[in-house]
């Protein structure tokens, strides 16, 4: 798993993402729970403006095939490390504006991942070997999700002991970390690739914009099997947005618990993702289609035993097997996506395989607010377990049986 850092280039993004996503997980703890302090409707205002940005991945992905994605990159993070510090400012002068202060950063934290995301997926296959690129992917989900684990479980305890100026200081100097590491990563991506990306001339402009984009979906409808998977996907979507956002209401309130319990249990689904990412490599001469079907019943059954759950601790231990099976599946397919994906088109496929996923979550996240004292709380968990039976039923008839086969059948 840690062939991937002998490559110097990806050691130094590593490093920078280290800091800049422990930096958004432990911001991200303490600006939920500061906002559902003041109202609970507020927390699917703030899932709401984390979500819509996302949507504009499918433009990113654009970007990131027209531009050197270091560089995009390193842009994103930069203006994100000083949008942290203008809030600072603001609620310096201004304690009275902390929540839509906290608002506007998970926004425009989430704008950046919009851009940032495509574009790293791109330079990974650019920074280093075929062979490495599992090892590549691997660590950067154990970084991603065990920052959220260690960060959720230090923005709980933050809230109550640095204070949350502290914690906008702290998310501020991250993102600028991690630009000076993108920074030193930048010549080994330039010197296998080049400055910029080039396309063709007729991708110019308005029209050369779409046409970019409908390649991308060509790419995407060569893959039938992975078209199966969309609709059960969108809906998983819409219902963990809906959840997860309003998981700090339902901590206070059905599990009674205070900032530090709600950050160690948010942090075991992430600690779970971590051991999920892992153990990819136990799985490699298995059967995709049987694997992933197993995991998805699994997690559904796990989520169940988490609505049921009225201890904190059991409430835990249920999100951090859940979080195993996610972890899993997520990079299991990612991996096999990079290999199908022919480079010149990966930009723009990932970007509108994210903004695909990502239409339902806005709308989860404001359904969750909006049905609050309407439906009970649980109804979004509930409706993440009955997703997954559509999911693993288009799991277990499309995915090809034999891993191998998905580079075959998917050729693009």
């Amino acid at each position: 798993m840690w062939i991937a850092l002998q490559n110097r280039g990806f050691l130094w993004l590593w490093i920078g993402q280290m800091f800049s996503q422990l930096g958004n997980a432990i911001f991200l703890i303490m600006g939920l729970w500061e906002i559902q302090l003041h109202s609970p409707f507020l927390l699917s205002i703030a899932g709401l403006a984390m979500s819509v940005p996302s949507m504009l991945a499918m433009a990113g992905g654009v970007f990131v095939d027209r531009y050197h994605p270091g560089k995009l990159m390193l842009g994103t993070d930069s203006l994100r490390g000083v949008a942290v510090l203008i809030g600072l400012v603001l609620i310096w002068w201004r304690p009275a504006w902390d929540v839509w202060s906290i608002i506007a950063i998970l926004t425009i934290n989430s704008l950046g991942a919009a851009l940032f995301g495509p574009a790293e997926m791109v330079a990974m296959p650019r920074l280093v070997s075929d062979d490495a690129l599992a090892s590549a992917n691997g660590l950067n989900a154990v970084t991603n999700q065990l920052s959220m684990a260690v960060g959720s479980a230090i923005g709980g305890a933050a809230i109550a002991t640095v204070g949350i100026k502290a914690i906008f200081g702290f998310d501020m100097i991250s993102f600028w970390i991690s630009a000076g590491a993108i920074m030193l990563a930048l010549g080994y991506i330039r010197s296998a690739n080049g400055n910029r990306i080039q396309l063709p001339e007729a991708s110019e402009g308005p029209i050369g914009f779409w046409k970019s984009l409908k390649d991308g979906w060509q790419g995407l409808q060569s893959m039938p099997w992975f078209m199966a998977l969309l609709l059960p996907v969108v809906l998983t979507n819409f219902a963990f947005s809906g959840a997860f956002t309003m998981f700090p209401f339902w901590m206070r309130h059905v599990l009674h618990a205070g900032p530090l319990t709600y950050g160690l249990v948010d942090s075991s689904w992430a600690a779970g993702l971590v051991l999920g990412s892992l153990t990819t490599g136990l799985f490699r001469q298995h059967s995709l289609r049987r694997v992933v079907g197993y995991l998805s019943i699994a997690m559904g059954l796990f989520i169940l035993g988490f609505v049921g759950s009225h201890l904190a601790v059991l409430a835990g231990v249920m999100l951090f097997f859940a979080g195993i099976a996610n972890g899993l599946i997520n990079a299991i397919f990612l991996t096999f996506m990079q290999r199908v994906i022919p480079s010149h088109l990966m930009g723009r496929v990932m970007g509108i395989i994210i903004t695909l996923f990502g239409l339902a979550t806005p709308l989860g996240a404001l359904a969750a607010g909006v049905t609050l004292h309407l439906l009970p709380l649980s109804w979004t968990w509930l409706l993440a377990v009955a997703a997954e039976i559509p999911l693993t039923y288009a799991i277990f008839t499309k995915v090809p049986n034999d891993p191998a086969s998905i580079v075959e059948s998917s050729s693009v």
